[in-house]
């Protein structure tokens, strides 16, 4: 394969690869939400690949993962309401007009974390979906334990979500 060739083949891989990885917005109904608004805030992790394993076994080898994971939540809520700026605010509360659902897919090696995000109305009415959200380019190396790279991770997701909402919501 010449070098043209090979640079192409490249430049496509690198095309469908950030198209596979790039967040969807696939529901806009962010105008029912008043500036300031609080909404509900939950994070699942029980389908989540962690780090090529289900829940239950990450958590028998990370032993600290029950105590540890509280935090990881806590970063990603803190990461995406700094990215909102009071726009919106997400609280770990109850019987909310809204929520937002977050269902965690994978945590990467890195401890990036990957998922998936609904806001839903007290009836269970999506208003607002986005699918493929992470915390960005991960880097070759990153020193530290699993689970600090894991809280240093769920903040950036945070961010990144906190980021496509603010757009969506100031865009309407």
């Amino acid at each position: 394969m010449n070098k043209t060739m090979r640079t192409m083949v490249i430049a496509l891989v690198a095309m469908f690869t950030l198209a596979a990885n790039a967040q969807v917005v696939t529901k806009d109904s962010l105008s029912v939400l008043k500036p300031g608004s609080v909404i509900g805030f939950v994070c699942d992790f029980s389908e989540a690949v962690i780090m090529g394993m289900d829940e239950e076994a990450f958590g028998k080898y990370e032993r600290d993962w029950q105590v540890d994971k509280p935090t990881v939540v806590a970063n990603l809520m803190n990461g995406l309401n700094t990215k909102l700026d009071g726009v919106l605010v997400f609280a770990q509360l109850k019987d909310l007009d809204y929520t937002l659902k977050i269902s965690v897919k994978s945590v990467s090696t890195m401890g990036n974390i990957h998922c998936d995000a609904v806001i839903v109305d007290k009836k269970g009415n999506k208003i607002f979906e986005v699918t493929k959200v992470n915390g960005g380019k991960e880097p070759r190396f990153s020193p530290g334990t699993k689970l600090a790279k894991m809280k240093v991770w769920a903040g950036l997701t945070g961010r990144s979500l906190g980021g496509i909402i603010r757009a969506e919501y100031l865009n309407q």
